[in-house]
């Protein structure tokens, strides 16, 4: 039977996902300066928050700024990112990506 997938099984393919894209690089990378491999790397996941991606869908991406940020920025008289806090959005995989990051990676399993 057909479910929606949970927030946990989400961020766990879009970790997979960064990873599977830094092995495809690293193995069609050689020759490339280390600019260009990070530019290719680059414009693959931004591909993927797109949408542009097969098997992926797109991801929103939007700012979440800290709850203080909009009055400290309004008593220094800049400007502030707009705050999406009481957004309706389910499967949120944000906030914990870097601290998961490196627990998929395969390249130590070998």
């Amino acid at each position: 039977m057909s479910r929606e997938w949970t927030e946990e099984e989400v961020r766990q393919m879009w970790l997979k996902h960064v990873w599977s894209t830094i092995d495809y690089w690293e193995r069609k990378g050689a020759g490339l300066s280390a600019r260009d491999l990070l530019k290719r790397m680059a414009f693959s996941l931004l591909s993927t928050i797109d949408g542009a991606t097969g098997g992926m869908p797109g991801f929103i991406l939007a700012p979440r700024p800290h709850p203080e940020d909009r009055q400290t920025c309004i008593d220094e008289g800049v400007n502030y990112f707009p705050e999406n806090h009481e957004a309706t959005i389910k499967a949120d995989i944000a906030g914990e990506l870097h601290e998961l990051f490196h627990e998929l990676d395969t390249s130590k399993e070998q």
